[in-house]
């Protein structure tokens, strides 16, 4: 044990210049603004998804759907409506919690300077804008809307000065790393 060498200061390694930290600029708080925007837009796009889903609209469109699919006569069609209608307001609420979640984790790290964020939210911006396929109105207004947002959110990311923010940043965290 005595053979051991004894650990030892490196006074040099303190010296090392350090890289300032990088100051958010206004652009990146607007787009992380425009990411809480577009989750609460979220939020209201699926209270009226959840209204429409429950609504004798819908009801009649889905016995119409299930009418047209030849099934057993010992089939109870109206099961089948109160099972369809369930199922859409299902998946519009848990759609909805993930969606609300993923803008908010996404806005956060966005706001923090992380590049993957930022890279994240441009694939889901893209992928959103299939959500303009089948809208209704006047609920249609928020799903657009909050496209919209999401979308110019990832754009403010990715110009001058935000695409810098992130450089720096990055470059910010690989420089302090080992200090």
């Amino acid at each position: 044990m005595s053979n051991m060498p004894m650990p030892s200061y490196n006074p040099e390694w303190s010296q090392q210049p350090s890289v300032a930290a990088p100051v958010k600029p206004k652009q990146v708080g607007w787009a992380f603004q425009l990411i809480l925007a577009a989750a609460v837009l979220q939020v209201i796009a699926a209270i009226f998804g959840v209204v429409y889903a429950s609504s004798d609209k819908f009801r009649q469109t889905a016995a119409e759907a299930i009418a047209k699919q030849n099934l057993p006569a010992n089939t109870n069609a109206q099961d089948l409506v109160q099972v369809t209608v369930t199922t859409a307001i299902g998946f519009t609420v848990v759609s909805a919690v993930v969606a609300v979640a993923l803008y908010i984790v996404i806005g956060m790290f966005i706001n923090k300077g992380a590049n993957w964020a930022r890279i994240t939210g441009l694939v889901l911006a893209v992928i959103s804008l299939s959500r303009f396929v089948g809208l209704t109105f006047p609920a249609g207004i928020f799903t657009i809307l909050q496209v919209l947002a999401g979308v110019a959110a990832i754009i403010l990311c990715f110009i001058q000065p935000g695409a810098q923010y992130f450089t720096d940043t990055k470059n910010f965290k690989r420089a302090n790393k080992f200090r």
